[in-house]
Formats: C-alpha cells, structure tokens, sequence
C-alpha cells in the first residue's frame, strides 16, 4: 500500500490503497492516482469520463457501479419496481453492458459520479475495523527500483507530485522499504525481471517504524500516530495482525486505487497472479486506518475512542461495518460529537451481526444532531 499525508500539521498517514502494477519492463508502473482525465495536480478536475479502469471488474463492482440496466435480465428490465432494471449506485457504468466475463470497451453516456468525480485525495475516509512525521530527506539511494532521486527536493511533496505520501520517502536514507520486523509487499520470486524479484515495496509501516521515537509529537495523547492507530492493542500499528481481512476489504471498497490490476501467466494456472483487480468507489480519496477489534464484532468503547480520533483529526468519513459486543452512552455521544454543526464527519454502516447490539449508528441520538450524518 501507498500512502499520503491528511490532517494537521502533516501529522497522519492515510493509506490510498494500491498494489504496485508488475509491468513486464523497468521501472516498474504503478496504479493511477490520482485517477483522472484531467489534471492530477487539480483537485478540481478530477473525473473519467473516457476511460476504462483495468480493474472495474473486481469483487463484482460492474454491477454494483453501474447505472445502466443488465439486458439479460429482460424480465426484471420491465419492471418499474425494480427501477427498470437499473443497476448499482451510478459510479460508473461501461459499455456494452457486461458482467465482466469480459470488461467494458467504453465508458457509456449515461450520468454517472465518476464523470462528476474519482474523489480528492484531501478527502481521508477512517475505516474502524481488524504523527509526527519529519521532513523527508533526499540523500538516496532509491527504496525502490526504478526511482529517480534526483529530481527529488527536501520538502513534505519531495517528488513533486501534488500528494504527501509515503513514496517522498522513497529516497530517504533513514526509511527501509524491508525494516526488521516489517510486513510490507514485495515484488514476486519470478517477476520477469530480474533486479526486481523479491524487491521490497514501500509502505506506510516503513515510515512508522524509521519515525516511531516514543515521543507524542503533536501532544494528542497518541505516541507516534504516523499511520493511524490500534485501538485494540493500545499501539501505533493498525497492522491487522491477526489476518482477518475485514477491515481491508471494507478499505478496498472504499478506496481501492484505479487502473491497478496485475496479472502474472504462471506455467501452472492455479497459481496465476492476478491482484489489484478491486477499484474503490472513490479511487482518489486516502484511507487512516483506526483498528478497533480483530473481527467484525468489536468493544463499542473502542469504536468510540476511534471516532472521537477520526473527527478530531479531520477525517471526512468515518466508514465501519461493525457489529459490537456492547452499548453505551459514551459511543452514542461519539457518534453525535462527528455528527455536531461545525464537524465534517459523516459516518457510513454496514453489516451487523443478527446476535449483537446495532452498532452506535443506529442508535438512537443522545442530543438532536443532523440525522443525515448516519447512513
């Protein structure tokens, strides 16, 4: 995963999530982002309105994006209770209709949010599921293959491209793209070129870990939170170590990057490498993760405390599909103190488990906050 910089102060990582795309020439290609067909330093002008993303066909989004009706479905296509026989949430729709056994050869010219926009990456989305940060440094050599330090400068943006994130450390001589004890991606064993095999990525953990001095920086009462933080276990790293998946998967939903689907013909077809293939219903935003349990059913209290972090920091979305073990009024006050004129939280729910209590969002408010910040 890639990461950028949200909140104040340059104090907190909000991982974009992608996966670096294994082309088969140096240097390597990564995913678009930002993801536009305008200018990807105007975060004005970002939208599609002509491309195809590689990846619109993961995790079955063709449908759920869409905006145009299936025309298999003729029966259900004649029904005005089923709303024609439209379907998905008018993100993007492609052209001719398809479920991806093939992608679409176009975009269609049906109105859609993605031709509005593919979301800004100062826009942070908090995802509660399973700061203090220095200048980077520009001294080399490259973390990654196929990086140029030489057109970086000792600046928050040190390559340059109109985002804050975890690659303006790519030529930082005190971060490792493979630090003990780390856990990021890398290139696989029989990635076709060769200098790249078994080549470590860059990840916000890097940044964590060469950054993490035990002091509280910003005085938030959080000792270095660079990327988030770990309400279950009381740390710094949100690392999910427990390898549930949940809250990536509610992350890759969210905000999975565009045009990032790599795909690796192995001699044996079960075990082709084919990853990135999920794109994000808003490709451009950034994600802070804040883990709260290591499953989908969590303590309510810590849900809260992750709430009350995410407003204070500026999150606009504060995103969870969480069931919990509990209720009580300090989560329903969280809810509300996000949901308070002034603040720019708005809170998104999922599932919930059938045996657990609905989830602070769905309960009822403790004072008379806008009900349109609980979906």
């Amino acid at each position: 995963m890639t990461g950028a910089i949200v909140g104040k102060g340059y104090r907190l990582f909000a991982i974009a999530i992608a996966v670096a795309a294994l082309a088969l020439a140096a240097p390597p290609a990564f995913a678009d982002f930002p993801f536009t067909d305008g200018n990807p330093k105007d975060y004005t002008d970002l939208y599609d309105a002509t491309t195809v993303p590689n990846d619109i066909c993961g995790d079955g989004n063709q449908f759920k994006f869409a905006a145009s009706p299936d025309p298999a479905n003729f029966l259900v296509n004649a029904d005005p209770v089923e709303l024609g026989g439209v379907r998905g949430a008018h993100i993007f729709d492609g052209t001719p209709p398809t479920s991806c056994g093939t992608p679409p050869a176009a975009v269609s010219p049906l109105p859609t949010a993605f031709k509005l926009t593919t979301g800004r990456p100062d826009v942070a989305i908090a995802v509660l599921d399973s700061g203090e940060l220095p200048t980077p440094e520009v001294a080399g050599p490259a973390r990654e293959p196929g990086i140029d330090c030489s057109g970086y400068t000792a600046s928050y943006d040190a390559n340059g491209d109109g985002v804050f994130n975890v690659m303006d450390y790519a030529c930082d001589p005190r971060v490792s793209a493979s630090p003990a004890n780390g856990v990021g991606p890398s290139y696989p064993s029989d990635y076709p070129v060769a200098p790249l095999q078994n080549a470590p990525l860059l990840d916000p953990q890097d940044a964590i870990i060469a950054f993490s001095d035990g002091t509280d920086a910003d005085f938030n009462g959080y000792v270095d939170d660079i990327a988030g933080w770990d309400f279950l276990d009381n740390d710094n790293d949100p690392f999910d170590d427990v390898q549930y998946g949940h809250g990536t998967g509610e992350a890759e939903d969210s905000s999975s990057e565009a045009n990032n689907r790599v795909f690796l013909d192995r001699p044996d077809p079960q075990s082709d490498l084919d990853v990135g293939k999920q794109l994000g219903a808003c490709p451009n935003c950034m994600v802070l993760p804040l883990r709260v349990g290591d499953s989908f059913i969590a303590d309510v209290n810590r849900f809260a405390a992750a709430v009350l972090y995410a407003t204070d920091n500026g999150i606009d979305v504060v995103q969870e599909a969480l069931g919990t073990l509990n209720n009580s009024r300090f989560a329903r006050e969280a809810v509300d103190y996000a949901c308070s004129p002034g603040r720019r939280s708005t809170t998104r729910i999922g599932t919930v488990s059938p045996s657990s209590p609905p989830p602070p969002t769905r309960q009822p408010s403790t004072t008379t906050g806008p009900p349109a910040c609980r979906m």
